[in-house]
């Protein structure tokens, strides 16, 4: 047993009898990938847990019910899923919810010799199930184990998350694989899938895994792993294939009202940029739903390059495109900004997914494997090779209609810090942070709470590498497998 629920349900599997390459890759759609499928949500809270978040009061009661719902992750605490299942969180079952899909991939690939179907039908589906599984895993990995580049840690021997690869039901209990082992794993998996969608998934939407898919989280993956030179390599793969970005500047908007907001998502369907549309729908952020709960951190928000004739489409335009201003008129201050609009009244395309994977990562991929290189070796061409991705990215996000961009240009560790600014600004709220903050040296946060107006605000801290910086395994999971060791 894994402790994964019904993850190794024999009835569930016999029920379906898929007889062709067709049934399997339905049974991915619906099993597997989870854009547009509302319960299929494995972590809206993630981003809770980062300086990229704060706690704004507000007399609203409605409001002050999402405070509790979500205090156990805003501030850390050891029985945060207990907590939030019994507060009907929606997507608070994360650990088995991965292995639910993991088991899909799984089931797809045990069963690809028994169905019907052209040899390039059967190489796409395989190529998919690989691609996913790996990814699942990554996901998981990073969650509920320490990062791999932690200070003192011996990968061989760390606790990573149980390994399943086979559908076949068992009555073992499997222990946790090594961190080093499951980075194995999901290293195998993507580059066995690479090939193969190479090949055959040319054709795959962007609701499918595809070959920049996979260019794209191996080089993540390296990025984890410190393998600057890999890293590099797959990003530049990447961005050969595919390398368009959405241009801000000339991005349609639509005037609603009072509200002038962006007419078409960074993720919607017309959207170059987009490598694989993944998940967060109005349903991704319950949480803010309310409108004024929990919202972008003043940290966060002074990062952006503007004033305020620059919120009026000047300078960077990131702060007016990715976010909403909505107003809640029992709170000061009364505007508040909530990344890509999901008060479903003010936004379009707001059912439609607004994470996944977008070329901006490609090219910050490739930026940062070039900045520690320049950084160990001293080569100043590759200075100059990661200033050109990120000015080639910021270029697309400023208002070059009234004014031109100015290239940055930055030398040493100064170029670092501005490259780990750009990455937050560029990707804020699409569960980056979190990883990036552990990968930095799991750095000090400290997350201030107000639970009523006559309360005293609450100081919550994260200490520099705590604990918590890795997710407590859920009780549900401890419960039916024995075998799992529990994190601190």
């Amino acid at each position: 047993m894994c402790g994964c629920g019904d993850f190794l349900d024999e009835t569930s599997q016999n029920e379906m009898r898929p007889s062709s390459a067709d049934d399997l890759q339905q049974l991915l759609m619906g099993e597997v990938y989870v854009a547009g499928h509302s319960e299929n949500v494995f972590h809206m809270y993630l981003d809770m847990m980062t300086d990229d978040v704060t706690c704004v009061y507000s007399k609203d009661q409605m409001v002050q019910q999402y405070y509790k719902r979500y205090l156990p992750v805003y501030a850390w605490q050891s029985d945060m899923f207990e907590q939030l299942e019994s507060g009907g969180v929606q997507g608070a079952d994360t650990y088995e919810h991965y292995y639910r899909a993991i088991k899909g991939c799984n089931v797809v690939l045990d069963m690809l010799d028994k169905v019907t179907g052209t040899e390039a039908q059967k190489a796409n589906v395989k190529g998919q199930s690989l691609a996913m599984r790996g990814y699942f895993y990554f996901m998981l990995v990073n969650l509920f184990a320490k990062p791999y580049n932690a200070e003192g840690i011996d990968v061989e021997k760390a606790p990573g998350v149980p390994l399943i690869t086979s559908s076949e039901v068992s009555d073992d209990y499997p222990k946790r694989a090594s961190i080093a082992k499951v980075y194995s794993q999901i290293e195998s998996d993507l580059l066995e899938a690479l090939p193969l969608l190479e090949q055959f998934g040319v054709g795959n939407s962007k609701f499918k895994a595809s070959d920049v898919f996979c260019y794209n989280l191996l080089s993540r993956l390296y990025l984890y792993m410190e393998k600057w030179d890999e890293a590099e390599k797959y990003a530049s793969l990447g961005l050969k294939k595919k390398s368009s970005l959405f241009d801000l500047a000339n991005a349609p908007w639509q005037t609603w009202g009072m509200i002038y907001a962006p007419n078409e998502n960074i993720y919607g369907r017309k959207s170059e940029e987009v490598i694989w549309l993944g998940y967060g729908n109005s349903y991704q952020y319950d949480f803010a739903q309310s409108g004024f709960t929990f919202v972008p951190s003043t940290e966060l928000v002074q990062l952006y390059d503007f004033t305020e004739s620059n919120v009026n489409n000047r300078g960077d335009l990131r702060l007016r495109y990715y976010y909403e201003y909505a107003r809640d008129f029992f709170s000061t201050p009364a505007v508040i900004k909530i990344k890509y609009g999901i008060r479903k009244e003010y936004t379009v395309e707001t059912n439609y997914p607004i994470k996944g994977m977008r070329v901006a990562e490609l090219y910050l991929n490739r930026a940062e494997a070039n900045i520690r290189r320049y950084l160990r070796d001293g080569d100043e061409s590759l200075r100059k090779s990661a200033l050109n991705d990120l000015n080639t990215l910021r270029s697309h996000r400023y208002d070059t209609r009234n004014e031109s961009y100015d290239d940055v240009d930055y030398s040493g560790e100064a170029l670092l810090t501005f490259y780990q600014e750009e990455r937050r600004r560029e990707l804020a709220f699409e569960d980056h942070r979190w990883f990036d903050l552990r990968r930095y040296g799991m750095p000090e946060i400290r997350h201030e709470y107000q639970a009523s107006e006559t309360d005293v605000p609450v100081t919550y801290v994260l200490p520099r590498g705590g604990d918590r910086y890795v997710l407590p395994i859920p009780r549900s999971a401890l419960d039916k497998n024995f075998n799992l060791e529990v994190n601190p």
